[in-house]
């Protein structure tokens, strides 16, 4: 086992260049643009009549006169996070406004005597210039894939999808959810966590912290002097589950539950629930003893089961602090056994859990430990967030991946349809681990 030397106070993010994920059409940092699938305006004027080849939309009072755009929004595999409407002004006005309607009507077939109704406003253009693109906020009606559609009230004469450069736009930003993980943390005197808190700082996201985090005994004492210097900095974005050291100190783990407040679940349990974007995420107690238990209709057991019936996320991820599967000093742990098990049921991805002072990555596996790439569980065990002892290790079946001489974070991307993982590295480490896989 090898100890990178990390000197306190220098502590640097090494973290290998990754390929920045982006969605079909465009790059993740401008958003994906879409043009109309149909547009066409409507008007008292001339009730029966349809405009959908027009190159120009319009939108006037008298005559009631709309305008109607469509947009097919595919590719997006994360949370929408923002959409604008962009229109080319062909004249100037002094309002318009974008609203949200049906889009059961088609380009060459709407009439002001068919038209769906204008609903309520999503956005407005308190201004707009003649021959300028103006930009409205529609967020609120963006949901995901799937077919949009807006009208144009107000007044306005903008271009049609017909303009060619000038058609409109709908420019649709979405960001997946982060998810950053380890265990085995908070160490007095020992630089090690500081080096990985160093990392989380820098990423927005979610932290699990993944057990053990208080050292040796995780009194309040030394969670406000051993963890709260480090990782306390981004405790309001951390949702931890318990370790074994924290019951150390006294059968409630008064310390743990006493830092952590509501975070951490109720009092006496430690379990709980959270979604992420599209994700169902659980965190969970694998101190059994101290719990009533972790086996069939154990009150854990049964929240468990309840829980997932009750979530029906096409993707789900769960952590505690015990391993089900590990080779070498910290062995497998068959008593979350049932964990497993309902969670297999339930058609889950991902496991974190720590414990074992090292990092482990399995293929997905079913509840006796074979393999099952259609619907087995990968579990990751990231056991490297600040401890000073890192401990031997060694691959068992369906082991892919194992590292006992870096500390680091797991950071997971979580996409709609699927996860990336890359194991980030503190000051002084050479491992990283990359990848990614679809949801069952």
């Amino acid at each position: 086992m090898h100890r990178p030397a990390v000197i306190l106070g220098l502590i640097a993010l090494l973290v290998c260049a990754g390929s920045a994920s982006s969605a079909s059409g465009g790059r993740a940092a401008a958003g994906t643009t879409f043009t109309p699938s149909a547009d066409a305006y409507v008007t008292a004027a001339a009730p029966k009549r349809n405009f959908g080849r027009a190159r120009i939309l319009r939108a006037a009072a008298r005559p009631s006169t709309k305008s109607y755009l469509q947009f097919n929004v595919a590719g997006i595999d994360a949370p929408v996070t923002s959409a604008t409407l962009r229109l080319y002004a062909r004249t100037g006005s002094k309002g318009l406004a974008v609203r949200s309607t049906r889009s059961n009507w088609t380009e060459r077939a709407i009439k002001f005597s068919n038209a769906p109704r204008a609903g309520s406003v999503l956005g407005r253009a308190k201004r707009v210039r003649a021959r300028h693109w103006v930009s409205i906020n529609v967020t609120h009606a963006v949901k995901g894939n799937g077919a949009v559609s807006f009208a144009l009230t107000g007044s306005a004469t903008v271009a049609s999808r017909e303009a060619g450069s000038k058609r409109p736009q709908l420019i649709v930003k979405a960001t997946p959810p982060t998810l950053l993980a380890a265990g085995d943390v908070g160490y007095c005197g020992q630089p090690y966590d500081e080096a990985t808190g160093a990392l989380i700082k820098t990423i927005p996201g979610t932290v699990a912290a993944l057990g053990d985090l208080a050292y040796e005994h995780g009194t309040a004492a030394e969670f406000a002097a051993c963890y709260q210097p480090s990782w306390g900095a981004f405790k309001n974005r951390t949702r931890p589950a318990i370790g074994n050291h924290e019951y150390e100190s006294d059968s409630t783990a008064s310390g743990y539950f006493g830092y952590w407040g509501s975070l951490a679940g109720s009092p006496g349990q430690g379990w709980y629930s959270y979604n992420l974007g599209a994700w169902h995420v659980i965190a969970l107690n694998s101190n059994c003893s101290f719990v009533g238990g972790c086996g069939p209709g154990s009150p854990q057991e049964a929240w468990l089961r309840a829980d997932l019936t009750s979530h029906s996320a096409q993707c789900t991820l769960a952590y505690w602090h015990h391993p089900r599967w590990s080779g070498g000093q910290v062995t497998s742990d068959a008593s979350v056994d049932m964990f497993w098990q309902d969670l297999f049921a339930a058609n889950a991805d991902v496991v974190l859990v720590g414990h074992a002072h090292n990092y482990q990555r399995f293929a997905p596996q079913n509840p006796v430990g074979g393999p099952d790439p259609a619907r087995g569980i990968r579990e990751f065990v990231v056991g490297t967030g600040g401890n000073p002892t890192l401990h031997p290790v060694a691959p068992i079946a369906n082991t892919e991946v194992t590292n006992n001489d870096t500390w680091g974070v797991l950071r997971l991307t979580l996409r709609n349809s699927g996860y990336d993982w890359q194991f980030l590295r503190a000051a002084g480490g050479t491992f990283t681990d990359s990848g990614s896989q679809a949801c069952h």
